[in-house]
């Protein structure tokens, strides 16, 4: 009886643990879109208008940034650099804000945004935000 408790508990856990987060086997592609932010004066470079990211590791990374971002407190006011949009592969999508900015200067963090709560915001960590500037503004 033991026995069945501890792997019906082991189960649950691996099952609870397994669904929180997407993984990269799901994700077919990821298309950015360069918006407001991005485009303005601001930013010296338009990197692109749109670009899509198809390969494990480029996928890899963004998935990263989705499932290591850290919730902020409080609502947000803030601008767009980019549109992320998540294509998984049962065909369904999700939309992201994205601002990744093209700064060397260290420990900057990036900001992500599921655009069904654009309240509430989700900071990247200043590694993840490092390769996804190489990712987005040197490739």
């Amino acid at each position: 009886m033991r026995i069945w408790m501890f792997l019906l508990s082991c189960m649950l856990l691996f099952g609870i643990v397994g669904c929180s987060e997407p993984k990269v086997t799901e994700v077919e592609k990821v298309r950015l879109q360069c918006v407001d932010l991005c485009t303005s004066d601001q930013q010296s470079t338009v990197p692109f208008t749109e670009k899509t990211f198809t390969g494990a590791d480029e996928i890899r990374t963004f998935v990263s940034a989705i499932d290591k971002s850290v919730k902020m407190s409080g609502e947000l006011d803030y601008g767009t650099y980019f549109l992320m949009y998540v294509y998984y592969k049962d065909d369904s999508q999700k939309t992201y804000v994205l601002n990744i900015s093209d700064s060397a200067q260290k420990g900057i963090r990036g900001l992500l945004v599921d655009t069904e709560d654009s309240g509430q915001g989700y900071e990247i960590p200043a590694a993840i935000h490092e390769e996804l500037r190489e990712l987005i503004y040197r490739k």
